[in-house]
């Protein structure tokens, strides 16, 4: 092979080697990009305080193929399993500025007012949350959710109402089962709640003890 030849092969080689450069480090992602998607993986293996760190880091930089919704996104999921509820809550809700159909952020929201005992506004934020999703698997967990704050607020009829859409998509969820059985006790129709238990412990609920504890104690302030 003439020395002109290879010369050529090794220019072309180094032209591939140059293009897949700029296209992953100068074209396609930025170093915001890179260092999201790194937290990511930090997020994934549960190292949420290196996650949390470059995730800050990235926030100083520019995104190209990241979209700035999703970044506050992870960013918000990552201060909630931090125990970080204020920062968490701030976070999806930039995410929601942007994108407002963003389901997991706004059931965040939610979670996380709940957890900050403001339960008026947990309550708005699934609400609003199943106006874009009402009959999706992941809608399950959220008429849960509803159901048990509006238990909280001795509102067994609308508990009910949520938990019975909650069946109608998933009828074998136990945790569905199991605040079905609370709110029939609060609603004095003891039959169903009894039937509601044994539908919760068949589906394997874990925490059935609990639940007859809080029924008994329903029905002690029902004498």
């Amino acid at each position: 092979m003439s020395d002109s030849k290879l010369g050529r092969i090794i220019l072309s080689a180094a032209a591939v080697c140059i293009a897949a450069f700029m296209l992953t480090s100068c074209g396609q992602y930025s170093a915001g990009d890179n260092l999201v998607y790194s937290a990511i993986e930090e997020y994934d293996n549960g190292n949420y305080e290196a996650a949390l760190e470059k995730l800050q880091k990235a926030g100083q930089k520019t995104f190209k193929a990241m979209k700035q919704e999703n970044y506050y996104f992870y960013l918000g999921e990552t201060y909630f399993k931090l125990g970080e509820y204020e920062k968490s809550l701030n976070a999806h809700q930039k995410a929601l500025q942007i994108k407002p159909t963003l389901f997991k952020s706004r059931v965040t929201v939610g979670v996380c007012y709940s957890k900050l005992g403001q339960t008026d506004e947990a309550l708005k934020a699934y609400e609003k949350a199943l106006e874009y999703d009402p009959e999706n698997a992941d809608s399950v967990g959220l008429y849960i959710s509803l159901a048990s704050l509006y238990i909280s607020k001795n509102k067994p009829y609308t508990a009910i109402d949520y938990l019975e859409k909650a069946s109608e998509i998933y009828p074998e969820h136990p945790a569905a089962h199991a605040y079905l059985a609370i709110a029939y006790a609060m609603a004095y129709e003891y039959d169903k709640s009894d039937e509601q238990l044994v539908l919760a412990s068949g589906y394997g609920y874990d925490k059935i003890d609990e639940i007859k504890e809080r029924i008994n104690e329903v029905k002690k302030l029902q004498k």
